[in-house]
Parts: C-alpha cells; structure tokens; sequence
C-alpha cells in the first residue's frame, strides 16, 4: 500500500516538474545554459547574503538581479549608503560587474504597484515576440525597470513598448540585453527622478 501511495506520489510530482519545464513560463524559455542559470542564481544569493549582513534588509528597499555574472542592484536606498551597497556587491566572488539604478523615495502606493505588475505581466504575456520568462522586473511607484536576457533586439524593442503602454506606468528603464550585445548600460548608475507633473 505504501509502495503503491509512494508511486502515484512520485508519477504525480514527476508530471507537474514536467509541465512546469515546458510551459513558457519555466525555466524552458530561458536562453542561458543551465550552468549559467545556476551560477547566476548562487551570485544572487550570494550577493543577498551579503548585503543582508551588513544590514539591507527589505525586499522593497533593494532587489537584486544577475545575468552572467552581471549583478544589478534596483530599489530605494538612502544615499548615503549607496555606494556601500554596490562596494558590497562588487566584493562578492563571481560579480564581474554591478549596476545599481535606485529610486528617489516617493510616497509609496504597494496596491496601485501591485496591480500595475498584473498588467504589466499580461502586457508581456500578451505581446507578440516576447517570451515574459526571460524577462524580470520591478515596479516602485509606477517606475518600472526591466531586466534580463532576451532572444534579439527586436524583443527587447518589443517588451519595452508593452510596458510603455501599460496603464499606471510612468517610466520605463531597461537592462533587457541580448547575450552578443551585453547589457546596456552598465557603466552609468541610474537614480530615477520624480517625472514632472503636467
């Protein structure tokens, strides 16, 4: 009976890991060789970690990012420790390069970011050429940046546009790079500003 409980249970897990490869929405649609997929992912940990321990704390204050080795820091960080965190980053081994782009603080509004990604999620879904797998982002108060490695430059162009073109969203910054070009910028750091009411 257990045998039999066991094997449903592992033929069950084994379908979901299955379907899960093969939707567009797992790793499947990811161009980067596992072994870069996996070495990028302990460099996101890694650099996490560390600037955890030297106290930044908060999803909503600094995410991070990396793409061959490139570690792009995003979030609202006081500006007098800005420079500490991309120090810190750049100590980890494996951060070939970093690239921070920080937010100038606003009044926060998570409920309208919240629905703005859902949008913003169906946009890229939605939109002919673009594969939402490979593309990460992040969303402070309207300000959308994105990030990640994109099968060629027209679905780069192609992404950018839908996110342009997705209700609530003011700006648009992206680090969405083919892996023949690199990603671009990388050697400016980027504050977003508060756009200019009309």
């Amino acid at each position: 009976m257990y045998r039999s409980a066991f094997l449903l249970l592992t033929g069950l897990l084994l379908c979901i890991g299955l379907t899960a490869c093969a939707t567009p929405y797992g790793v499947y649609a990811d161009k980067r060789p596992v072994e870069v997929l996996k070495d990028d992912s302990m460099l996101r940990s890694k650099v996490g970690d560390a600037l955890r321990a030297q106290g930044f704390t908060g999803i909503n204050e600094l995410t991070v990012h990396a793409y061959f080795g490139k570690v792009f820091l995003t979030g609202e960080v006081p500006e007098h420790q800005r420079a500490k965190a991309v120090q810190i980053a750049q100590g980890v081994r494996g951060a070939e390069h970093v690239t921070p782009h920080w937010f100038t603080a606003l009044k926060a509004d998570t409920e309208n970011d919240t629905a703005i990604k859902l949008r913003l999620e169906k946009n890229l879904v939605s939109t002919d050429g673009v594969t939402s797998s490979r593309i990460d982002y992040v969303v402070n108060n309207g300000r959308v940046v994105l990030l990640g490695v994109v099968e060629s430059e027209a679905e780069r162009a192609a992404a950018i546009k839908a996110a342009r073109h997705t209700y609530g969203v003011r700006t648009v910054t992206s680090y969405l790079f083919t892996r023949s070009i690199g990603p671009a910028p990388l050697q400016t750091p980027q504050t977003e500003r508060q756009p200019k009411s009309m």
